[in-house]
């Protein structure tokens, strides 16, 4: 074949390439759409079907093109002695931030379907043996240590005031 016929067939390629580029690449881009929106749907229903729950913490962001608020955040979760890891979106206005700890709905059957849930943040709370190591970790919400002293210091107080009384 001689040279010029094969570079004036590759110069026609190409010119056919860069006029019709999206009739070539819009199937490529509807499938990647369907195999994305198809894996997410099944991830949800993943969670749905085998649910439980656990707490995780943030350690990293990035923020979502052209959002100031709306971020993708990266937490950590334990579960069977492993850690996983997530992402999840949500806002730096409602006080999402690094170093929180919140709910983490999942999978038990496949841990690393997950997601966060960022309605209540929760602090962590570290129960001592007599020997001062950890024993055991709870979670409570954020101001109900406050809430609970508060309650004890009622009790209290309406004890002392029944005492009196009798």
């Amino acid at each position: 074949m001689d040279k010029s016929i094969l570079r004036r067939n590759i110069i026609n390629l190409y010119q056919f390439i860069k006029e019709y580029y999206y009739f070539i690449l819009s199937p490529f881009i509807i499938v990647v759409f369907f195999l994305v929106y198809f894996n997410n749907q099944i991830e949800k229903d993943d969670i749905k079907e085998n649910l439980t729950m656990t707490y995780g913490k943030i350690y990293g962001s990035s923020n979502i093109y052209k959002k100031y608020s709306k971020r993708n955040f990266r937490y950590k979760f334990t579960f069977d002695g492993k850690i996983y890891t997530g992402t999840s979106t949500g806002y730096i206005t409602d006080g999402v931030k690094e170093g929180k700890i919140y709910k983490v709905e999942f999978s038990k059957e496949n841990p690393r379907h997950n997601r966060m849930i960022f309605d209540i943040e929760y602090e962590q709370r570290l129960i001592l043996d007599q020997k001062g190591q950890v024993a055991d970790t709870s979670y409570v919400q954020v101001g109900q240590k406050f809430r609970n002293k508060m309650k004890e210091i009622v009790e209290e107080y309406k004890f002392k005031t029944d005492s009196i009384k009798n």
